[in-house]
């Protein structure tokens, strides 16, 4: 099936191990290091990639924003729009792909803060990917926005192996997740099993481990300025080594 139709029904229990509360509180403390930009209820946000939501959720609670929560897939949005059906007043939600879907947004407001976060910039294979999401996010920023992005990088994928093989199971449906690394092309493949009362499903997720610099150089190309670049979930500064980088992004002046 087409990554995360099937994988909608058990992403939350996927991911039940990630600290969305304390992801958000960094997010939005580098962000405050490094804008101008008050939270206040005239604040806009683009979550790109949102997913089921629930980065979104942390983000209402944390902030008095109001948020665009976007995502390529129908299936997870559909999830997502169950978990935030009481803040209709503060975010709206919108299928778009990040990578090639910005048409869609020609002549919407642009946004103070641009979000992209859980590797979902690893899905772009290309440089030509990189190039249509950097050019999609800058046409829907102001020159005072921020854009804050995540890549997990060739050494998280390499210092992590014994973690590519897990499993799970809750109210009926489960899920197995196998994966593995090729360092030739950095290239990281996971295969999900998920099983069902409705039959199984299988899905096949594949990433491109970009390296900083590369990545540096499609922000640079795209009119952008690398305003920091921290080194996972820390204040210090990404090296080469880094397993995960934090990217803070404005236009170029």
């Amino acid at each position: 099936m087409n990554a995360y139709s099937a994988l909608a029904l058990v992403y939350d229990m996927v991911m039940d191990h990630v600290d969305y509360e304390g992801w958000a509180d960094y997010i939005l403390h580098i962000v405050e290091l490094n804008a101008e930009v008050d939270d206040h209820a005239k604040t806009r946000i683009l979550e790109l990639g949102c997913g089921t939501g629930l980065f979104t959720v942390e983000l209402l609670e944390q902030t008095s924003a109001t948020i665009v929560a976007a995502d390529g897939s129908a299936s997870m949005l559909e999830w997502a729009e169950k978990r935030l059906k009481e803040d209709k007043k503060r975010v709206s939600l919108a299928q778009f792909d990040f990578e090639s879907g910005w048409d869609s947004q020609s002549g919407a407001e642009p946004f103070d803060i641009v979000l992209l976060l859980y590797d979902c910039i690893n899905y772009i294979q290309t440089p030509e990917g990189l190039s249509a999401l950097f050019a999609g996010v800058k046409a829907n920023m102001k020159p005072e926005s921020v854009f804050v992005f995540d890549q997990s990088t060739p050494a998280n994928s390499i210092n992590n192996a014994a973690f590519f093989e897990d499993e799970g199971e809750q109210d009926g449906i489960s899920y197995s997740r196998k994966s593995s690394f090729d360092p030739g092309v950095r290239v990281h493949t996971t295969q999900f099993e998920i099983a069902t009362p409705d039959g199984v499903f299988h899905e096949n997720h594949v990433q491109k481990a970009w390296t900083r610099e590369e990545i540096q150089g499609a922000i640079q190309t795209a009119g952008l300025t690398v305003i920091k670049a921290y080194d996972g979930f820390s204040l210090d500064e990404a090296i080469d080594e880094s397993e995960r980088i934090h990217w803070v992004v404005k236009v170029a002046q």
